[in-house]
C-alpha cells in the first residue's frame, strides 16, 4: 500500500498553472536552447551527472522533512528561499508570508493550500523553517529559511549547474559550484522573474507530469535508466531496483506502482520468461532527455539573470 507521503496522484491539487505574465519574458537575456543542449556531443555524461547529482539531494535523509521528493515539495522549498532572498521590510508586496507562498506555488499546479500547509508545518517541525514576527507589523508572520534549508538548497543548486559546467567550461558556472552563499542569495532572488518560463517548460513536457509529482518517480527512473534500463539487451529485473526503495524513502509497492504506470505510457517493456525482464524504451528515453534539457536550459537563464542583477552579466556571452 502506498503511504500518506508517497503521492501517485499527478497534479494531486487538481490545480491548472497559471499561464504568467508573458510581458515578463521579453525582459529574459538569451540563454542556451533545449536543442543546443540535446545536440551537445557530451550530453549523455551531462545526462549521467544530472542524474548522479540530484539522486544526492532527494535521497532519503537529505530531502528535507525527512519526505519523499516530488515536483511540489520541490517548488515549495524553492519559492521559500527565493521570496526570502527578495524580502524588502520597506515593500510589503515582498513580505514572504504563507499566504504568498501558497499564491507561488499554486500557480505552478502541483500543490493544494492544503498540502502546503501540511509541507510547510512539517518543515518548520523538523528545522528547516521558522515563522518570525514582521517588524513593522506584529500581527504578520513571515517564513524565514533556516541555514539548515539553505544549505541544502546550495546542493539542489549546484546539482543543477555541474551539468551545465560538463557541457560549458568556458566560462563555465563557478559560483553555484562553490556553492557561494552571496550568489545562491542573488541568484533566488534573480529567479523569481523565470517563474514564467519554468512554468511553461515544465507543463510542455506532458508527458512526464505524472512522474514529476507522484513521489521520487522521477529520480527513481532516472536512476534505473543508468543502470542500464534502456539497454535493448538489458536483463534487469523489477527485484533489481529494490535497492532503490530504501534510498529514496519509499516502499518497494510505490516502485512496483510507478513501473506499472511507466509500462501504461509506453515508457517501459517487459520481456522474457513471465515478464521478468523490464527495459525502458526509446520513448522514454525522448522524453526524459527532453526534460533534462529544458531544465538545464531553465538554469542557464537563472543564472544570467543572477549575473545581470550582479551587474556581471558580460562575464558570460556564450
Amino acid at each position: 500500500m502506498t503511504s500518506s507521503a508517497e503521492r501517485l496522484t499527478p497534479a494531486a491539487s487538481g490545480l491548472r498553472p497559471d499561464s504568467g505574465n508573458a510581458a515578463m519574458a521579453g525582459t529574459l537575456p538569451a540563454h542556451r536552447s533545449v536543442e543546443e543542449i540535446l545536440a551537445h556531443p557530451d550530453f549523455p555524461a551531462a545526462r549521467a551527472l544530472f542524474v548522479a547529482e540530484h539522486a544526492k539531494v532527494y535521497e532519503a535523509g537529505t530531502f528535507p522533512a525527512q519526505l519523499g521528493a516530488d515536483i511540489g515539495r520541490v517548488t515549495t522549498l524553492a519559492i521559500i528561499v527565493c521570496l526570502h532572498a527578495a524580502y524588502d521590510p520597506a515593500d510589503r508586496a515582498t513580505w514572504p508570508t504563507l499566504n504568498r507562498l501558497k499564491d507561488r506555488v499554486a500557480r505552478f499546479g502541483f500543490a493544494s493550500p492544503r498540502l502546503i500547509d501540511d509541507f510547510v508545518a512539517r518543515l518548520g517541525q523538523t528545522g528547516y523553517v521558522a515563522m518570525e514576527r514582521q517588524p513593522e507589523d506584529s500581527r504578520v508572520r513571515l517564513l524565514k529559511p533556516t541555514e539548515r534549508l539553505l544549505a541544502w538548497d546550495r546542493e539542489w543548486m549546484a546539482a543543477h549547474f555541474a551539468p551545465l559546467d560538463l557541457l560549458y567550461p568556458d566560462p563555465g558556472y563557478g559560483p553555484p559550484g562553490r556553492r557561494d552563499p552571496a550568489f545562491q542569495a542573488v541568484h533566488a532572488g534573480a529567479a523569481l522573474a523565470a517563474f514564467d518560463a519554468i512554468i511553461a517548460m515544465t507543463w510542455s513536457n506532458l508527458e512526464i507530469v505524472f512522474f514529476l509529482s507522484a513521489t521520487s518517480a522521477l529520480i527513481i527512473l532516472l536512476s534505473f535508466f543508468e543502470m542500464g534500463g534502456a539497454d535493448p539487451e538489458s536483463r534487469i529485473r523489477e527485484s533489481d531496483l529494490a535497492h532503490l526503495a530504501p534510498r529514496f524513502g519509499v516502499s518497494r509497492t510505490h516502485i512496483r506502482n510507478i513501473l506499472a504506470v511507466a509500462r501504461e505510457r509506453g515508457f517501459l517493456t517487459r520481456s522474457g520468461p513471465r515478464n521478468a525482464f523490464i527495459r525502458l524504451t526509446p520513448r522514454w528515453t525522448t522524453a526524459f532527455d527532453r526534460f533534462i534539457a529544458d531544465s538545464l536550459a531553465q538554469s542557464d537563464l537563472t543564472y544570467r539573470l543572477a549575473l545581470r542583477a550582479m551587474g556581471a552579466d558580460a562575464l558570460y556571452r556564450g
